[in-house]
């Protein structure tokens, strides 16, 4: 692992001893960093780039907001055997991380032949004629979804093994904002890994054999019910063709359009919430600090809320008013793994509890998240399922006490309540009382005589 002087980012691998359907991953991992830097990762000999993803987290430690960014890049093997990975150094902002050389194994995968997959089948629907030798595709994983669910983006330039061609990128960073900005929909929010550099990699597309090179990746997550609409894309590209007379070829320039794509966005069934729940596939992870304590005792109660969908848009569990406890506002946390494939993580709510009075209490009755399952096509509820047992009298603000101040009520109740004490103001009241009597009395009797 290797690390900046200031340990703010770091270089991390992932496991080296792996089998060939495994990709070893090498990792940036930065600290207290808001913005996602891009990154460049090495070419290592024999070894395949392939997927990138990218992972925030947000929590709060002590009071102060903690921002992690792992960016991670995956390498796969074609055939098993022991691989040296060289020292290297990456740039990242205004830092450069050095990482030592190290070794990582492959080993075969079961009853696997030895070799690695190294292609991939892609399904590329949108290509109107199989034939094509050359062509700019955008592809979504989805034709229909419902509002707020995700679906994913890639754009790519696919080069048949057999073309007669060769090409090179032609103004390419220049291409590409004019792409994204025709390409990326108002109505939708975005999660997407960046691609700073274009990958190669091997494709199988019905049967014929690809180069793919992937210019764009994203999950899209439509924010109104009006239907998506990817235009269609033109690229140009720098093609090199050779002629029939020997040693002359021709070099121009030539436009790849890609097919204009639709999604269809659904609105959600009927239900009171629709226009706030989520939407994706979740499930519920509670803790209790302690499940018994006394009244005005406080206690922390942990909802988080696991799956796949949009995390950082997921709202917060609705509490049930009542009068047998005070629940504060809980403080936020999230991890979020953005990939291609998906987008996946945790968001975790932490409440702080005080109960008012004693009794066996589920926290079913005070905690739940509503939210609408793709999968199952309807609407779901997490529910806690822990219970807290509070035991003692009634709350009574008389109870509370601050541990280890040093106030006007401390050691209160070692004070003994049968003393007798000694009240002068009302003893100088009666003296005071009894001398006016007696001087009355005497002026009666003078006058009398």
């Amino acid at each position: 692992m290797a690390q900046s002087t200031e340990n703010l980012a770091t270089i991390e691998y992932g496991s080296k001893n792996l089998t060939l359907d495994q990709p070893f991953l090498i990792s940036v991992v930065l600290r207290d960093v808001e913005t996602r830097p891009s990154v460049i990762f090495p070419e290592i000999k024999d070894l395949e780039k392939r997927s990138k993803s990218a992972t925030s987290s947000v929590s709060t430690v002590d009071g102060r907001k903690v921002v992690i960014q792992t960016i991670t890049q995956e390498y796969y093997a074609k055939k098993a055997g022991n691989y040296l990975i060289p020292e290297f150094t990456l740039a990242v902002n205004s830092l450069r991380l050095r990482s030592e050389e190290t070794m990582v194994v492959f080993a075969k995968a079961g009853d696997n032949s030895g070799n690695a997959p190294a292609e991939e089948n892609v399904d590329v629907t949108e290509v109107e004629d199989n034939g094509q030798l050359v062509f700019l595709s955008v592809q979504t994983d989805k034709k229909q979804v419902y509002i707020r669910q995700g679906f994913a983006v890639r754009i790519s330039l696919y080069i048949a093994e057999n073309a007669p061609v060769e090409m090179e990128f032609y103004r390419f960073n220049e291409q590409l904002q004019a792409i994204l900005k025709a390409i990326r929909p108002v109505n939708c929010w975005e999660e997407n890994i960046g691609v700073e550099e274009i990958i190669k990699r091997k494709v199988t597309i019905r049967g014929r054999k690809y180069a793919e090179y992937n210019m764009y990746q994203a999950r899209l997550f439509p924010i109104t019910t009006e239907d998506i609409v990817l235009p269609s894309v033109k690229l140009d590209m720098l093609v090199t063709e050779t002629g029939r007379a020997v040693n002359v070829e021709n070099k121009l320039v030539k436009a790849f359009r890609s097919r204009p794509v639709r999604v269809e966005v659904r609105q959600l069934p009927d239900h009171p919430l629709r226009d706030q729940v989520a939407v994706g596939q979740y499930s519920l992870k509670e803790r209790l600090s302690s499940d018994l304590v006394y009244p005005g005792e406080s206690v922390r109660y942990m909802f988080k809320i696991e799956g796949v969908g949009n995390i950082a848009a997921i709202p917060a569990p609705m509490i049930q008013a009542n009068s047998s406890f005070d629940i504060y506002p809980p403080e936020v946390s999230q991890v979020v793994k953005r990939s291609y494939q998906s987008v996946i993580g945790e968001k975790t709510f932490d409440y702080f509890v005080v109960p008012r009075k004693d009794g066996e209490f589920p926290l079913s009755r005070y905690f739940h998240w509503i939210y609408f399952d793709v999968e199952k096509q309807k609407y779901d509820t997490l529910t806690s399922a822990s219970s807290l047992e509070v035991r003692g009298d009634d709350y009574k603000l008389a109870n509370l006490s601050l541990s280890g101040s040093s106030g006007l009520y401390d050691n209160l109740e070692n004070l003994d309540s049968s003393r007798e004490t000694i009240d002068y103001k009302k003893i100088l009241k009666d003296l005071t009382n009894t001398v006016i009597v007696l001087l009355l009395v005497t002026m009666i009797w003078v006058f009398r005589k």
